[in-house]
């Protein structure tokens, strides 16, 4: 009886493990998200799900996927939701597809919440009749950076619509990359690793559109995967912005892996079978590790590599018809959510082997980051760089000038850093000021709190 018990035991510990760390478990649904039913993760508890058949539907949780909750959509176009990127539990980003089923495209725009949802302001939309936001997305490793990309809202093979931030979303600038000869782009199918290097995949080719110098020029890429009927809607890069993966629709279980930034590629199976109708990639930043999904009706399609897409090991779930996931890591810590057409939501946590820390790479110059989130509510992150060995200070002041904070104090050496802020509950919402010193060096930045 009692080797009984630890049989049963051992098996329900090992089961519970396995189930927890290393495979897509369940993590609540959602009612009637559409057919594109895109997510994005801000934080290992806090995740947003949009999409809708003609008219928006927004889901987001803040407590890891134990509940859903239905995000007001009121001041947002009565259009399908095609992309979205969140930043934290209150500030979210969303692109339609133009017209109200996001099928034929139209005048597609890019809205934005900073209240969780209860006010949403249009950023900037195409104009034309064939816009259709695909996505919108934010560099991990400096989420100041970030991009929104459309169809050619002239029609394919008209120049592309891009607008770029480079300080967390405050300001955009409209780049037109060239058109390519009877090409749109494809659903979240785009890629960004930091102010030089992004792109996206086209929908009539095994083609990717990138470029390497912050949007200044634009080279394309055949993928070597046959495209008959296939759109490229999977892309991802390392932080080396040498080694890369793509998938089209339904290439599985081929993939195409560059090493020189998507100037070339090969062919390589994952050794499984199947038909996919939609393909997504996620590549961990500071890591080796790269995720893949594929949409099959009757089974999940759940893959990863944890050597730059050279090999790869399935992942099992009991998902069906899975669409689209998104991941966030924090430290050696990934945590992923996944959508499916029916509303089921899946999760996966488990612990990833970094290969690039930041501070492997030593800082030429001093450097004090815009804040982000920003606005904030309560909390934010600052990113900052010191060339060699200083006794640091990051204070915070109010609009009068008086000090309200100390995040650092102390001996710091060499090396980029992230400091965590969170508002104290007697600072009111209004502009405040924080101040980086290093030695001789000094800057300061404004940002402000909304409560």
């Amino acid at each position: 009886m009692r080797k009984l018990f630890y049989l049963l035991f051992i098996l329900f510990f090992f089961s519970a493990n396995v189930s927890l760390y290393s495979q897509w478990v369940s993590a609540g649904s959602v009612t009637m998200p559409g057919t594109y039913p895109s997510i994005s993760v801000a934080s290992p508890t806090v995740a947003w799900i949009a999409g809708g058949s003609t008219s928006p539907v927004i889901f987001k949780t803040t407590n890891g996927g134990t509940t859903w909750t239905s995000v007001p959509v009121a001041g947002l176009p009565v259009k399908a939701i095609m992309c979205i990127w969140a930043v934290s539990d209150q500030i979210a980003y969303v692109g339609d597809g133009g017209d109200a089923g996001g099928t034929t495209g139209g005048d597609a725009a890019i809205s934005v919440t900073t209240n969780g949802g209860t006010n949403w302001t249009l950023l900037f939309n195409t104009g034309g009749s064939a816009g259709f936001f695909n996505g919108v997305v934010f560099s991990r490793l400096n989420p100041n950076y970030g991009f929104a990309e459309s169809d050619p809202s002239a029609g394919a093979g008209n120049p592309f619509y891009v607008q770029k931030t480079t300080n967390a979303g405050a300001n955009w600038t409209l780049i037109n990359p060239p058109g390519i000869s009877g090409n749109a782009s494809a659903q979240n199918s785009l890629c960004m690793v930091d102010n030089n290097f992004f792109g996206f995949g086209l929908n009539a080719m095994a083609v990717v559109y990138l470029t390497s110098n912050g949007g200044t020029n634009w080279y394309s890429s055949m993928l070597g995967l046959s495209a008959t009927s296939l759109f490229t809607s999977a892309l991802a890069f390392n932080d080396n912005k040498l080694n890369g993966v793509a998938a089209l629709s339904g290439s599985f279980p081929n993939i195409a892996r560059s090493t020189n930034g998507g100037v070339n590629w090969s062919v390589i199976n994952m050794g499984a079978s199947g038909t996919t109708t939609n393909s997504a990639m996620k590549w961990i930043s500071g890591t080796n590790t790269v995720y893949f999904l594929g949409q099959i009706a009757a089974s999940s399609c759940l893959y990863k590599s944890t050597n730059s897409g050279l090999n790869w090991t399935v992942q099992t779930s009991s998902a069906t018809n899975l669409f689209h996931f998104d991941f966030v890591r924090v430290g050696t810590t990934v945590t992923g959510y996944a959508s499916c057409v029916g509303g089921a939501i899946y999760k996966l946590t488990e612990t990833v082997t970094l290969v690039n820390p930041e501070n492997n790479v030593v800082p030429t110059e001093y450097r004090l980051e815009q804040n982000y989130p920003n606005p904030f509510n309560p909390s934010t992150t600052i990113s900052f760089s010191i060339p060699k060995s200083e006794f640091v200070t990051l204070k915070v002041y109010n609009a009068a000038g008086k000090e309200v904070a100390v995040i650092v104090n102390k001996q710091l050496n060499a090396g980029k850093y992230e400091e965590n802020f969170n508002a104290a509950d007697n600072m009111t919402s209004g502009v405040y000021f924080y101040k980086l010193t290093a030695g001789n060096f000094s800057e300061t930045k404004k940002f402000a709190l909304i409560k």
